[in-house]
């Protein structure tokens, strides 16, 4: 049994050595305690802003979470509108888990911390940092997770859900987000038709005779053949439009070439 517990007390020191042997005086973090809790080895630490830092671990960090430790609470204890007495880390084998608690949260003149009881949690991934935690409304209970890019965006997202619960729940509904696609396709399929149409207009009010007068219309089928040849091949000239023109038997003047060329390409050459 004495044997067993000596092993026990190796292991642990071989997971806690790394994090003791840091110079985390050197990085501006004063040491308060250490030890073990239910197999979870824990640090406790003060940064220069007087914030109580506690980090723990249960199985063997991999290298250098140290500094990724020392960068994040920088960032974090820099933010202009939240503020926090107590910042926690957990570190795992591929990830770096932030709790923090605000003292202090407003934006815009809105005061997040009432919707927030169980704090905030960021984890950071080798890829970027992502945030999951939850906010109360009225009784609704607001689920946000997303990559997080900076304090501002996230703050908008937390007002924008605090300002209209319902709302922020139903965009985030397959439904919702599939109806507003269709209006989107539906939308382009719009915009679409007005540009042929006004692309038909132009393309008539020009094709004029050799007097000047006399319009008629450019031949869809013209138009569809060309479309289709560059957007094959964008670079295609108009002596090579020509070329497979005449191979495929397409009639066509060169005004309407040129006409084409114009209106759809931007090509005046």
């Amino acid at each position: 049994m004495k044997i067993k517990k000596i092993y026990m007390l190796l292991f642990l020191f071989a997971l806690t050595s790394s994090a003791f042997a840091y110079n985390w005086s050197a990085a501006g973090f004063q040491e308060i305690s250490s030890g073990v809790d239910d197999d979870e080895n824990y640090l406790i630490l003060k940064d220069e802003n007087s914030v109580t830092i506690k980090i723990r671990f249960h199985d063997e960090a991999p290298g250098g979470w140290e500094d990724k430790v020392v960068e994040l609470n920088k960032k974090f204890t820099q933010w202009e509108y939240m503020k926090s007495s107590a910042i926690d880390y957990l570190v795992t084998s591929n990830s770096l888990e932030v709790l923090i608690n605000p003292t202090y949260f407003t934006y815009n003149n809105s005061d997040f911390l009432q919707y927030m009881p169980g704090g905030m949690t960021f984890i950071l991934y080798d890829y970027g940092i992502s945030y999951n935690f939850r906010i109360t409304k009225d009784n609704i209970f607001l689920r946000l997770n997303d990559k997080f890019i900076d304090e501002v965006s996230l703050c908008k997202r937390i007002k924008e859900a605090l300002d209209d619960p319902i709302m922020y729940l139903k965009k985030r509904e397959p439904e919702y987000l599939l109806q507003k696609l269709n209006e989107l396709e539906g939308d382009i399929a719009l915009l679409k038709m007005y540009h042929d149409r006004l692309a038909n207009s132009v393309l008539y009010l020009h094709n004029t005779g050799a007097l000047g007068f006399g319009n008629t219309p450019v031949k869809s089928s013209l138009i569809k053949k060309v479309v289709e040849l560059k957007t094959k091949e964008p670079a295609l000239t108009l002596d090579k439009i020509k070329e497979q023109l005449d191979k495929e038997k397409v009639d066509y003047s060169n005004k309407e070439l040129k006409l084409i060329l114009n209106i759809f390409y931007n090509e005046f050459n």
